[in-house]
C-alpha cells in the first residue's frame, strides 16, 4: 500500500523580501519530516591521469550529503524474475524518502566522475536516484503503474517517524556538461549513515504572571451565602419580623376597637341597653350554688388530656416518617404509627372523662350553669362582650353564676365542639368499619378531616382566652373555684394549679417513643420500620 505525501503549509518569510517559510517539500501523510540530501551523487571511477581544473571540469554537486539512520532488515516477498531471489534482498537497508525533482535533475546531468577530483568526491554507492533517510523504512514495492515502468511505489519514499529536523541545503552546482554519465551502484550495497542532526530544544510555555495577594483577593468571586433554614414557609428571621409587624398591627386594631366601643357605649340608647341587660340572667331557683370538688378534678384531667391530645395530633399531622409502629394483638396485619396510637388512646381516655363529667352534670344539677335556660342569654351575652371590649368588665360571681358570654362558650365547648371532635376522630381511626360501603358513602372521610383540624384550633383558642380571663378577672379567687372548691381569696388554688402545670409539662416531654413503646407493648406489638 502506498503512502502519499503532503506539502507543508507555508507562512511569512523569515527575512524581508525572502521566500515564504518553510520551503516547500513533501512529507508522508501523518509523518514528521526529516532532513535528507537535496541531490545524489553517482559513483564513478576517478582516473588519476586526467587532472582537470575547476574551470574546465564542473562537478554535479559539491559533496554527497546524505542523512540516514541505521538500516534494518526488510521483509522479503516474491522474486521479481522466475527462479530469482526474493525481493527486495534481505540485506537491503532502509530506504530514504524520494529525492526531490530538482536534485534528481542535477544528478542526471552531472559530469563523469573523471572530472571530479578523487580526494574531493569519494565514491558513494546509492540506489538509482535514492538517498537513504535517517531512520527510514524501505517500502514493499509492487507492480508498476505503467507498462514496462518501475515498480511502485518508488524505493525509499517512506521516511522514518522521527522528530522534525532541519533539512540540510546543498550548494547549487555549476551548469553540467550535456554528456550524462549513469553508473548505478548495486542495490544491496549499504549506504553510509552520518550522525543524526540534533533536535532543537523545545520552548517551555510562559508561566502565568503572579498577582499580588491584594489583587487576587479583590478579583476573587465571593462565595454564595447559604440559604437560611425554613420553618414552614418562612425562615426564623422572617417569622420574627412577621410577629413584630403583625403584633403591632393587632395592637393598633385593638386600640381603635376599644376607642370605638367606648364611644358607642356612651350613647344614651346603649346606656339603657346595659341597664336592661347587665350581662347575666338569674338561674332557676333549683340551681345549685358553688363548685363541687369532683368538677375541680374533672377540670384537671380534662386539661391534662387535651394538652397531650393537641401535641400528639400535631405530631401525627406533621410527621412524615414514623420511627415506630403499633399493631393490635387481634389484628397483627393492621399497623399504625406509635404517635397515632398515643393520640387515639388519649382520645379514648378523654372521651371516658367527658362522659363521666356529663353524667355528673345532669345528676347533680350543675348542668343549669352551662346550659342556657332563657332566651335572655343572647342579649346579655352581647352586653358582656361590649363591656369586655371597652375594658370596663362586668361584675361577676362565678361561684354562683356565670355571665351569659361564659355560659354560651362553655356550652359550645362541652356539648358541640367535644362531640364533633369525637365523631370526626372515630371516622378517621381504625375503629371505623372499612367495608361499610353505605356508611362510607354517607359519611366520607374527607368531611371528617375537614372538620377535625378546625375543631382542634377552636380548643386552642378557647384555652388561651379562658386562661387569660381567669388571670385578668381575679386570679386567686378563680383558681380557688376551679381547683380548691372554695370561695375565698388565698394561694391554695394557685399552688394546686402550679402543680398541675408541672405534671402536664412532664407528660409533654415524656411523650416520646422511648417512654411510649413499653406502654404500647401492654396492648399490642411495637415494631420498627
Amino acid at each position: 500500500m502506498a503512502t502519499y505525501g503532503r506539502t507543508t503549509r507555508q507562512g511569512l518569510p523569515r527575512v524581508a523580501g525572502g521566500d515564504p517559510w518553510p520551503p516547500v517539500f513533501e512529507i508522508a501523510e501523518g509523518v514528521p519530516a526529516v532532513g535528507v540530501a537535496d541531490a545524489a551523487v553517482e559513483s564513478v571511477a576517478a582516473e588519476p591521469a586526467a587532472a582537470a581544473t575547476d574551470a574546465d571540469a564542473p562537478t554535479g554537486v559539491s559533496a554527497a550529503a546524505s542523512v540516514a539512520a541505521p538500516a534494518r532488515a526488510v521483509r522479503s516477498g516474491l522474486p521479481r524474475v522466475p527462479g530469482g531471489e526474493p525481493w527486495p534482498p534481505a540485506s537491503a537497508a532502509a530506504a530514504a524518502p524520494a529525492v526531490p525533482a530538482a536534485a534528481a535533475a542535477t544528478v542526471a546531468d552531472a559530469e563523469p566522475a573523471s572530472a571530479i577530483p578523487a580526494a574531493a568526491a569519494p565514491a558513494v554507492p546509492v540506489t538509482s536516484g535514492v538517498v537513504a533517510a535517517a531512520g527510514g523504512v524501505a517500502l514493499r514495492r509492487g507492480l508498476p503503474r505503467t507498462p514496462d515502468g518501475e515498480p511502485w511505489p518508488p524505493a525509499g519514499s517512506a521516511p522514518a517517524r522521527s522528530e522534525r529536523v532541519a533539512t540540510p541545503v546543498v550548494a547549487a552546482a555549476p551548469e553540467p556538461s550535456p554528456a550524462p554519465v549513469s553508473a548505478p551502484a548495486p542495490a544491496s550495497a549499504p549506504v553510509p549513515v552520518p550522525a543524526r542532526t540534533p533536535m532543537a530544544p523545545q520552548r517551555t510555555p510562559m508561566a502565568e504572571p503572579r498577582r499580588s495577594t491584594a489583587v487576587a483577593a479583590a478579583s476573587a468571586r465571593p462565595a454564595a451565602e447559604p440559604w437560611p433554614k425554613l420553618y414552614g414557609p418562612f425562615s426564623r428571621a422572617q417569622w420574627a419580623g412577621s410577629l413584630v409587624i403583625g403584633g403591632f398591627g393587632l395592637l393598633l386594631a385593638a386600640t381603635g376597637l376599644v376607642v370605638g366601643v367606648n364611644w358607642l357605649l356612651a350613647l344614651p340608647p346603649m346606656q339603657e341597653f346595659l341597664v336592661t341587660y347587665p350581662g347575666e340572667y338569674h338561674l332557676p331557683e333549683s340551681a345549685p350554688v358553688g363548685i363541687p370538688a369532683w368538677i375541680g378534678w374533672q377540670h384537671f384531667f380534662n386539661v391534662f388530656l387535651i394538652a397531650l391530645i393537641i401535641r400528639s395530633g400535631l405530631q401525627v399531622r406533621t410527621q412524615k416518617r414514623p420511627t415506630a409502629f403499633w399493631s393490635p394483638r387481634w389484628n397483627p396485619q393492621r399497623k399504625i404509627s406509635l404517635p397515632l396510637w398515643f393520640h387515639q388512646s388519649l382520645d379514648i381516655l378523654w372521651l371516658v372523662n367527658g362522659l363521666v363529667f356529663v353524667v355528673l352534670l345532669f345528676v347533680t344539677g350543675q348542668w343549669m350553669r352551662l346550659v342556657p335556660t332563657s332566651w335572655e342569654v343572647f342579649p346579655n351575652a352581647l352586653s358582656a362582650l361590649l363591656q369586655y371590649i371597652s375594658l370596663d368588665w362586668p361584675t361577676e360571681n362565678g361561684w354562683v353564676n356565670y355571665n351569659s358570654l361564659q355560659q354560651i362558650a362553655y356550652f359550645v365547648t362541652v356539648f358541640i365542639a367535644a362531640p364533633l371532635a369525637v365523631i370526626t376522630g372515630v371516622r378517621m381511626s381504625g375503629l371505623w368499619p372499612k367495608n361499610a360501603k353505605v356508611l362510607n358513602r354517607i359519611y366520607p372521610v374527607e368531611w371528617a378531616r375537614a372538620v377535625h383540624f378546625p375543631v382542634m384550633l377552636y380548643f386552642v383558642l378557647f384555652i388561651i382566652v379562658h386562661v387569660g380571663l381567669v388571670f385578668a378577672t381575679g386570679a386567686l379567687r378563680n383558681l380557688n373555684h376551679m381547683y380548691a372548691s372554695q370561695d375565698v381569696v388565698n394561694w391554695t388554688g394557685f399552688w394546686i394549679f402550679a402543680g398541675s402545670l408541672v405534671v402536664i409539662a412532664a407528660a409533654w416531654v415524656a411523650a416520646r417513643p422511648l417512654v411510649l413503646a413499653p406502654i404500647a407493648r401492654l396492648f399490642g406489638k411495637v415494631s420498627g420500620r
